[in-house]
């Protein structure tokens, strides 16, 4: 009984973690200074809106920023390092935490005047046309997978199987007593 048990645990446990733990897909990259970026120029005197390495992939690839990871290595999912590249104000990049934030209000990538170039607590964002141009600050975005739930099908087969090995228990029981 005991061995039908522990396959009957391990089979119930490899199901349940399976869906439970569904991993990372890579959903796409995009460099600090991309074309679509907003110019640090521009929405005088704030300048734009900063955004964090996760806040700045939830707005390309859709979701929210608590659905990302990033990464500065590569798009290969055992390479996540959780950091992003980040364009700091008067400054240019810098490598942070994904969730890193320095905004000038708690909102914008500015002042865009009076701000003290090299000043280390200029504004960062993640996503902004500064000083990156040609650096090559590409940051990757992975998105946590939909988990992934047992089909009814799945489910049918499962149930039967366990009656079985209940069934052959039962009659092995019966043939050791007899």
């Amino acid at each position: 009984m005991k061995k039908y048990l522990g396959i009957l645990t391990l089979l119930a446990t490899t199901l349940f973690v399976s869906t439970a733990n569904a991993g990372l897909i890579f959903v796409g990259s995009w460099d600090v200074f991309d074309p679509g970026a907003p110019t640090w120029s521009s929405a005088p005197p704030n300048g734009p809106p900063a955004y964090s390495g996760q806040e700045a992939a939830a707005l390309l690839f859709g979701g929210s920023a608590s659905d990302y990871s990033i990464s500065t290595v590569d798009n290969t999912v055992a390479n996540i390092n959780n950091m992003a590249w980040y364009d700091v104000l008067g400054t240019g990049g810098n490598v942070f935490s994904e969730d890193y934030s320095n905004k000038y209000l708690g909102q914008y990538y500015g002042p865009t005047n009076n701000f003290t170039p090299g000043e280390p607590g200029n504004s960062a964002s993640a996503y902004v046309r500064d000083n990156l141009s040609g650096a090559n600050a590409i940051n990757y975005a992975f998105k946590a997978e939909a988990p992934a739930i047992p089909e009814p099908a799945v489910l049918s087969l499962i149930f039967p199987g366990l009656l079985g090995i209940a069934a052959m228990r039962r009659r092995r029981g019966k043939v050791a007593a007899g």
